[in-house]
């Protein structure tokens, strides 16, 4: 049969956006999947060929329905195993034992004192880490002020058990210079005089 085609120029010609090949590959993958998917054993609802076959074979494989065979031969007897004498889908409410405490107990606080309450949880801001501050609520003057043993006043208030210049005359703030000393001695080795050229 002739069909009229619109000869348009520039558009698509892929194999891709054929009219005509794309009808023929739908025609294909309709039928591979028709092949594949095929059941020859369509009018026997028991299973009883395809085991047979299945089981004569290496490799082959059988899958049945789920609880009811194809077209719903076996419906009958699967409404009988599932609601019969020994049902394990009864059709009443299943009544379940019932708990031995019917809610939770109360979890509520009750009374609360907002004010009590937010003074707790924020408290006071403690930065010194000191035992010894205005936060610890105890009164310290007696400590702070009270009179030294005599012995022990004597030596804070002398200047020679706390500064080194005044203990020791020939004292130099960061020691000794070790260089000065060894080259002094070389030099009184060689009876050279420091006054001396």
């Amino acid at each position: 049969m002739a069909t009229v085609k619109d000869y348009v120029f520039d558009k698509m010609t892929r194999i891709g956006n054929d009219t005509c090949g794309l009808s023929q590959m739908n025609v294909q993958n309709i039928n591979a999947g028709n092949y594949m998917v095929q059941n020859f054993f369509s009018s026997d609802c028991t299973m009883a060929r395809p085991i047979e076959l299945a089981t004569s074979q290496p490799g082959i494989f059988f899958e049945g329905g789920h609880q009811t065979g194809a077209g719903g031969c076996n419906i009958d007897i699967n409404s009988q195993l599932l609601n019969g004498s020994m049902s394990t889908h009864p059709r009443c409410k299943i009544s379940l034992n019932e708990r031995p405490f019917i809610t939770v107990p109360y979890l509520g606080r009750g009374e609360c004192n907002p004010l009590l309450e937010s003074k707790l949880i924020q408290g006071d801001v403690t930065i010194n880490k000191r035992s010894v501050n205005l936060l610890s609520e105890q009164c310290y003057s007696n400590y702070l002020n009270y009179p030294l043993i005599p012995s022990i006043a004597s030596t804070v208030t002398n200047p020679s058990n706390l500064i080194e210049g005044v203990a020791s005359d020939g004292w130099i703030r960061g020691g000794i210079p070790s260089r000065e000393m060894s080259r002094e001695k070389a030099y009184a080795s060689c009876n050279y005089s420091q006054g001396q050229n």
